[in-house]
Parts: structure tokens; sequence; C-alpha cells
């Protein structure tokens, strides 16, 4: 396991042991097996312990929604992108599904994802003029995060996105807008320009709420295993491009990316839904559901509606983000794989902020151990 640690509010006693529902008694014990750090207090007497460090120890010891294999690897590392815990995620500090309630644009969210830089304009989000706005509507032999890969690969470069420090303001901004091309109008929104790419359907404003609502409620989750890989990519100081590749490439796996299109299909198909249930962190439901549900009935019709509900009535667990995803794309009849190109672009603007946190720390400290395995 790796654990870096950067210091955050520190706290007494008291408060410590009840974020990790334990007694004080216990608090000490953690403390002299050295499973938790003890910083002596403004008096010298007293002690205080770092939020951040009861944080990852809580975890460690938080029951999850489902088992672990006894050889899975907890990978902990100290980020202030985001954070999900009590049941919350957290975008810098801000309750996403406040953000959401609130009707924050994708593109303002990622920009308090990205810190370091001004807010953009809508000229800074605008597609360029070398973007290739070809219709996406249609089957193609070529899955998309293939096709999205390659237009992040064939991105005309500037100076400055690649080196010791590239310019991931100028970059970040560019890549969605060039991926989100359409041939529509320069101020339109990155929803809409997404929304017009995948779905038959007018954009009319509660489509494009919903479709907002699922860019900004799928921008970032801590350190999911695509996020990961990017870290991995920065951490090797890849250029952005292949930090980004890193992320599509994880993303592209059947347990990852592949959920919210597999519950589409079964949708489509009125079969009973086996995916997008339960999570592995949110031991209590995913918080992004909800709002994102509540988002896509708005717009549905009537018939999506009760098969939607049906569906949810026969989940073993309470659905997550892939199946109220799966259920925005089969409502506004995208093909299946449009459900994967939002969770890709949305997921963008969490990648390239890990990616930029990653270049602040000092290179390649991510290094396996391997063991002999007994035959």
């Amino acid at each position: 396991m790796i654990i870096v640690y950067l210091m955050g509010e520190l706290v007494d006693a008291r408060t410590a042991a009840q974020r990790l529902g334990v007694d004080v008694r216990s608090l000490y014990a953690y403390v002299s097996r050295g499973s938790l750090r003890r910083v002596p207090g403004p008096d010298g007497r007293g002690s205080r312990y770092d939020s951040d460090e009861l944080e990852l120890l809580a975890r460690r010891s938080r029951p999850r929604t489902l088992p672990r294999p006894a050889a899975s690897i907890d990978l902990v590392i100290a980020t202030r992108v985001s954070t999900v815990s009590d049941g919350v995620v957290r975008y810098r500090g801000k309750d996403v599904t406040g953000l959401v309630a609130a009707g924050e644009p994708f593109e303002r969210v990622a920009d308090l994802l990205w810190p370091g830089s001004a807010p953009g304009t809508d000229a800074d989000w605008a597609p360029p003029a070398t973007a290739v706005c070809a219709p996406r509507l249609a089957p193609r032999p070529v899955p998309v995060l293939q096709r999205l890969a390659i237009a992040v690969a064939e991105m005309p470069p500037r100076p400055g996105d690649s080196g010791a420090g590239p310019d991931w303001p100028g970059y970040r901004r560019r890549l969605i807008a060039y991926v989100t091309a359409d041939g529509g109008g320069p101020a339109d929104s990155v929803a809409r320009r997404v929304w017009r790419q995948w779905s038959p359907l007018r954009p009319t404003a509660p489509r494009v709420r919903a479709l907002n609502a699922a860019l900004v409620l799928l921008a970032e989750h801590e350190l999911a295993l695509s996020t990961l890989a990017v870290r991995v990519a920065a951490s090797a100081r890849a250029a952005p491009a292949g930090c980004v590749l890193a992320g599509l490439s994880t993303l592209s796996g059947a347990l990852h990316g592949g959920a919210p299109k597999a519950v589409h299909e079964m949708l489509l198909a009125r079969l009973p839904v086996t995916a997008g249930f339960g999570h592995v962190v949110h031991a209590h439901g995913d918080p992004r559901a909800a709002p994102l549900l509540e988002a896509v009935r708005a717009f549905a019709t009537p018939g999506d509606r009760a098969l939607i509900d049906a569906a949810r009535a026969g989940l073993p667990a309470p659905p997550n983000v892939d199946f109220a995803l799966g259920a925005l794309s089969y409502c506004a009849r995208m093909p299946s794989e449009g459900a994967t190109a939002i969770f890709a672009v949305a997921r963008t603007a969490g990648w390239i902020a890990h990616a930029a946190e990653e270049y602040g720390e000092a290179p390649l400290r991510f290094r396996g151990r391997a063991l002999s395995r007994a035959r």
C-alpha cells in the first residue's frame, strides 16, 4: 500500500474517536500500534489527530457493499481533487449533488476541478476550426472509446502540451471542446453539443439539463481505476494526451465504462437488468443516482418511466450512477455506446485534474513489488 500524507485539519481525541466510530481507548490503541499518528497539541500536553489520516483509517475499516477478493490491493493517495465520504461526493470540498441542484454547467464544474486557472470563457470552450465534426449516430465498426482515443491522439498539439510543465488549463479545455465538436454554434454548451452528437431527439432544455447533470456527476470520483491509470502515466511524466489515453484504455473495460452501455442494452431488449446496482465505495447507495434519475424522468415518456421503475424494482441493491446513465442514453434514443461516450467526456475533466496534481509530486513514485508465486 502507498500512503502519501498531506496534513489536514487537526482535531482532538474525542472528535477523532467519533470519526472512527470507536472509544478513546481504542483510539490510543491505534496510536500505539503505529496505525495513527499523534500530533502534540498547542500546550505540548494534549494530542491532535490529522482529519485526513482519520478518514483514510476509517475507510480501510468501513464495510463495503461488495466483498473484496483476498488478493485485492488498496492504494491510498492523498488528493485535493475530490473526496468520497459519508455518502457524499465532494469536488474541491463542494457536494456534487448540490452543484447539480444549483444547475451549474459542466464547464464551470470542470473549472472548479482545475485549480490555478481563471474560469474559462465561451471562447475557451468553443471547438477549434480544425475539429472533425463527423456525425456519430450511425453504428461504426470501431468502438466509441477507440474513436475518442484517435481524436485525442490526432488533436493538433500546441507549444506547452508536453514537457516538464504542460499547459494544463489550455490543453484540457481544448481537448473537451475538440472531442465534442458537432458543427453547431461556437457558444453552445458542452452538454448541448454532446446531445446533438448522440441523440436524434431535439436538444430541449429538460434533455440538455439531464445530460449536463450526467456530465457533472461523472466528472470525477476519487481514485477510480481509470483515474489511477492516469496518475501512473502522469508520474512517468507522460504528455497530457498520453495521460488521457491511459484513462480511456482503462475505461474501456466492461466493468468500468461498459456498465451503463450494458444497462441501456438490457432496457432496450426488455431483459432483467443485471448491472448498474450497488457500489463498492457507497455502502448505503450511490448518491449520484437519484439526481440523475430525477433529471431523466423530467423528459422521459410515461412508457420509459414505467420501464425504468420496473427495472429498479428488480435490482438486488439500490441503483448506481451507471444505471442512471444507461437510463439516460436509452430515453434519449441514443445508440447504447452513447452512454460510454458521455462517461468518457465527463471523466476527462477529472483525469486531467489528477494528472496535473500528479505532476506536482515526485516522479516515478508508483513501483510495485513482485513475489514468487507457488505453483
